[in-house]
C-alpha cells in the first residue's frame, strides 16, 4: 500500500469516526481520543512551551467537542481540525489569562520548537561537535512561521491545504515558507557534512 493510499484510509476511517462522533457514539470519540491526543499535545508544547497550560487546552478542546457534537459541522481532515483548533484555543485562553497571571501574551508570531532530524543524523555519524553547533545556529535563524510550516509537514505528514487551513495564511504562503526553510537547511546541511568529511581526512 503506498503512502498516499494509507494517508487516504486514514481519512475515510477518521471522516466514519467523525460522523458516528456526530450521533454521540461514545466509542467513536474514544477512539478519536486516543489517537490524537497526543498529536495534538506534541503540537501543542512546541507552539506554546507551558505543558501543563496546553494538557488544559487540549482537554477542553476534546470536552468541548464532545459538548458540541451535535453541532459539529463535517471537516475534510480530524487531524488538521484539531491542530487548528488547539492553537486558536491556546491564543485565545492566554490572552484572557493575562488578566489574571503574569504571563506574555502570544499570538500568530509565537515562537516555535522544532527538533530537526538532521541534528540526530550528524551526531550518529560523529560530525565535529563544533560544526553541529553552527548548524543549529543556523536553524534557528528559520522564522517561527517556518520552523511551525516544517513541523506540520514532515513532522505531522499534513498537505500544503491542511498547514494553510492550521496556520490561518493562504496555499502559497505556505509553499513559500517551507521552500525557503528547506533551501536554507539543505545549504547549512551541506557545508557542515562538507566540514565533517574535511575534518575527518
Amino acid at each position: 500500500m503506498t503512502t498516499r493510499e494509507k494517508i487516504n484510509t486514514t481519512d475515510t476511517d477518521d471522516y466514519l469516526l467523525w460522523q458516528a462522533l456526530k450521533r454521540s457514539d461514545k466509542a467513536a470519540y474514544e477512539i478519536l481520543l486516543k489517537q490524537y491526543y497526543a498529536v495534538v499535545l506534541s503540537y501543542g508544547v512546541r507552539f506554546y512551551r507551558d505543558k501543563e497550560f496546553v494538557k488544559d487546552c487540549v482537554q477542553d478542546l476534546f470536552i468541548e467537542i464532545w459538548n458540541r457534537r451535535e453541532h459539529l459541522g463535517d471537516v475534510v481532515s480530524v487531524k488538521s481540525y484539531l491542530l487548528q483548533s488547539l492553537r486558536k484555543n491556546i491564543i485565545r485562553e492566554n490572552s484572557r489569562l493575562k488578566w489574571f497571571r503574569d504571563a506574555d501574551q502570544i499570538s500568530d508570531d509565537q515562537d516555535f520548537n522544532v527538533e530537526f532530524d538532521i541534528e540526530t543524523y550528524l551526531i550518529t555519524r560523529e560530525v565535529e561537535n563544533e560544526s553541529l553547533k553552527k548548524l543549529r545556529l543556523e536553524l534557528d535563524k528559520l522564522s517561527k512561521r517556518q520552523r511551525e510550516a516544517i513541523f506540520l509537514r514532515f513532522t505531522q505528514d499534513l498537505s500544503y491545504e491542511e498547514i494553510s487551513f492550521i496556520m490561518g495564511i493562504n496555499y502559497r504562503s505556505v509553499v513559500n515558507l517551507i521552500h525557503e526553510a528547506i533551501k536554507a537547511i539543505r545549504k547549512n546541511w551541506f557545508a557542515v557534512l562538507l566540514s565533517g568529511i574535511l575534518f575527518i581526512y
